[in-house]
Formats: C-alpha cells, sequence, structure tokens
C-alpha cells in the first residue's frame, strides 16, 4: 500500500512482502528498479531538493526506514479534516506509540542488505557493492564471501568523484555492467546514491538499484548498532547522537523538523 508523506511516496509492506516483490523482479524484470530506504530526513530534503523530490515520487518502491515515516503515514491518516486540538492530542497519542512499539516495524536498508544478500547466496544472484569510505566495500565483501562462500559478489569503492569525475563515473559503470548483476548496492551519501542511480538507471545492468548508506560501515563494524530496545522504541536517532555528535544537524532535521513539518501540512 503507497502512502504519501509530505508530497513524497513511501510503500507500506510488511519484510516478507518486500522481499516477494523484489524476488519477482529479480526474476522477471530487465530493466532496473530504483528502490529507496527512505528516512525521515529524506522527506524533508524533498521539500527542499525539486530533483530529489521527483525522483522519490518516480522510484519504484520507497522503504520506511524508520518508526518516524512509519509514524507521519499513520497520524496524517487519522487527522485528516480534524481540528487543530485533535491533531495535537493525536500527536502526542502517536508519540506515545513510538515509544512503546507499537507503530510498525520497519523495513530498513541494514535489514534488506542482510535478507536479500542472505537470499542471493541461496538462489545464485550477483551481487555488487559500490562505494563506502576507507575500503569499507572491501571489507564487507570480505565478510559477506566468509559466510557466503558461494555468493557471487562483486565490490568497488567507487572513490569518491563518482558522480563529479567523468573518467571515474565512466570505469565504475562498466565494470558494473560487465558483471551485471541482480542487486546493486550503493553506500554513498543519502540523496547523493539516490540521485546518482537516478540518473544512470537507464544504462546500468542490474536488476535492482538500491542506495543504503551507512550500511556497509554497520556490517563492518565500523559503526556500533544501537541497542534493539533503542531501535524498538524509536530512539536510534539518539544513539547515532551519543556516538557520532557531528551528525547533531541532520538528526535534528529527523527529529524536530520532520514532525512539525507533517503536523504544518496535515488537513
Amino acid at each position: 500500500m503507497r502512502k504519501n508523506v509530505l508530497g513524497a511516496p513511501v510503500d507500506l509492506l510488511s519484510g516478507a512482502e518486500t522481499l516477494e516483490l523484489l524476488t519477482n523482479w529479480i526474476e522477471g524484470e530487465s530493466k532496473m528498479k530504483l528502490v529507496v530506504t527512505a528516512y525521515s530526513e529524506f522527506y524533508v530534503r524533498a521539500q527542499s531538493d525539486s530533483e530529489f523530490m521527483k525522483i522519490m515520487q518516480s522510484t519504484d518502491l520507497v522503504t520506511p526506514d524508520g518508526v518516524s515515516v512509519l509514524a507521519a503515514a499513520k497520524y496524517q491518516d487519522r487527522v485528516r479534516g480534524e481540528s487543530l486540538l485533535k491533531k495535537l492530542g493525536e500527536g502526542l497519542r502517536v508519540g506515545g506509540e513510538i515509544l512503546n512499539g507499537k507503530v510498525g516495524k520497519p523495513v530498513t536498508g541494514v535489514w534488506l542488505f542482510e535478507n536479500m544478500v542472505k537470499m542471493a547466496a541461496e538462489k545464485d544472484w550477483k551481487v555488487f557493492l559500490l562505494g563506502g569510505w576507507d575500503k569499507v566495500s572491501e571489507k564487507t565483501a570480505r565478510m559477506l564471501l566468509k559466510r557466503f562462500p558461494r555468493l557471487r559478489l562483486e565490490y568497488d569503492e567507487g572513490e569518491v568523484r563518482v558522480g563529479t569525475d567523468e573518467t571515474t563515473n565512466k570505469r565504475v559503470i562498466e565494470k558494473i555492467n560487465r558483471f551485471a548483476p541482480d542487486i546493486l548496492f550503493v553506500s554513498y551519501n543519502p540523496i547523493k546514491q539516490e540521485k546518482w542511480l537516478a540518473k544512470h538507471r537507464d544504462i546500468l545492468r542490474a536488476k535492482i538499484g538500491i542506495g543504503v548508506g551507512g550500511t556497509f560501515d554497520e556490517y563492518a563494524g565500523k559503526i556500533k548498532t544501537s541497542p534493539r530496545w533503542m531501535e524498538k522504541m524509536g530512539l536510534k536517532w539518539l544513539w547515532r547522537v551519543l556516538i557520532e555528535p557531528k551528525r547533531f544537524g541532520r538528526i535534528m532535521k529527523a527529529v524536530i523538523v520532520f514532525p512539525w513539518l507533517v503536523f504544518r501540512n496535515s488537513k
């Protein structure tokens, strides 16, 4: 089921439904499908970035990468046509549901990565890892091959100039197309990776292209994962502030600006 949050879509599918859809695309499609794992910052950015808004609106699948996106979709449905007082009360109610883990289960980039790689090993799909920093894609590839020795896997750091340096860009695209992966995971900065995939989707020989942000870092252990109870309560953002204070500005957009925009724009 596709919902609309601040003018951009989110697909409210369970994890199992998402994997089933992706499997059908891999086994039956020829043109690359674009998948966005969207958390609240994406919706804030789309308000001021028309190019990114168009990408969000035209993508094939947008998964909710965080409980705040699920909460926003639920809140908007509940307060449609209601009074200001009702909207305020419902906001408090949804906030309580988040803290009690009752909003729903997001389909995150990390979850998709782990489950799709496992399926790839079982179904003989080809996987390509692109991007990351400080050789993290190489480290992730080694870890995956140790766990899944039969996995058909290729990787490339992509360097920081992909998307800006045409020589690097051409080399990376040619390498991807020679391998022709079923799944292309791209780990650049969020939004940059989605723009890169959208720009080249017509020439990339991959079945699915998906931006996964810092997933390689998390999988490889370069980022300490948050306790499960914090994730369940929607407090992963607080964990990221504690371990990476430099992210404070970005995270505040997600936990303050995003809820305010949802409240202000709910009708």
